[in-house]
């Protein structure tokens, strides 16, 4: 008897983590600002040809505890990335605002491991294309590159700029007024803005406020800092 009750408890926690995992309660959209980036991942490296705007690093679906969702194709293999699914449409689209930064890495690489690793969390939501589409059309309604230059707020190799002016020019986007999270780089002494990430509802139709951000290796600007720059 008491085997057996274990071994459906063992059954039902299995089962429980199954659907946790395959789960989520809203999205984090990050977006990237490319010089930066490649000072990240190809220091010294000089890199021809670099967006001068913030394009996506990812959108990913997430809960406000853990677990947080991820590789949810591993489970659920009909979510796994499709590339005859990515329109020659669509890849016109992205290769301009969710390109590929990494060296040696294809754009079509880079968008099936995001795919794979987090669009596939919530596929029940949004299909693949979908998925891609709406990551596409939230960015370009937030127009955070505008937003930054209708304020002066324009991309230097040594022009410094706060981050509460940053904060403030960003939140005058289709923001509802909430904070995004800023993530910068100390690079030999310098603050460059690394990424600005903003959150959703789990449907994509309204921004929410973000959760503080705890987790290990992300690095926020400080709330003080006068001096982040955009590099070019």
């Amino acid at each position: 008897m008491n085997s057996l009750f274990i071994v459906f408890h063992v059954i039902l926690l299995a089962s429980s983590v199954h659907l946790t995992n395959a789960s989520y309660e809203y999205f984090k959209l990050a977006l990237v600002w490319p010089t930066t980036f490649t000072r990240i991942r190809a220091p010294g490296r000089m890199m021809t040809n670099l967006p001068q705007h913030f394009t996506i690093h990812g959108l990913w679906p997430t809960n406000f505890s853990l677990p947080w969702p991820e590789n949810c194709a591993d489970e659920e293999p009909e979510y796994h990335f499709e590339e005859e699914l990515m329109t020659a449409t669509l890849q016109g689209v992205l290769n301009r605002d969710w390109p590929s930064l990494q060296p040696g890495k294809s754009n079509m690489e880079f968008w099936t491991d995001q795919w794979e690793k987090h669009g596939s969390c919530s596929a029940e939501r949004f299909a693949q294309s979908k998925y891609f589409e709406e990551a596409v059309s939230i960015t370009r309604k937030l127009d955070i590159d505008g937003e930054l230059k209708k304020v002066g707020i324009i991309p230097h190799r040594t022009k410094t700029y706060s981050r509460i002016a940053i904060v403030n020019a960003i939140k005058k986007t289709n923001t509802r007024q909430f904070e995004p999270e800023l993530l910068c780089f100390n690079d030999k002494g310098n603050v460059l803005l690394r990424e600005i990430r903003m959150c959703f509802d789990a449907d994509l139709d309204e921004i929410i406020p973000c959760p503080i951000n705890k987790s290990a290796g992300v690095n926020l600007c400080k709330t003080k800092s006068n001096s982040i720059i955009i590099p070019v």
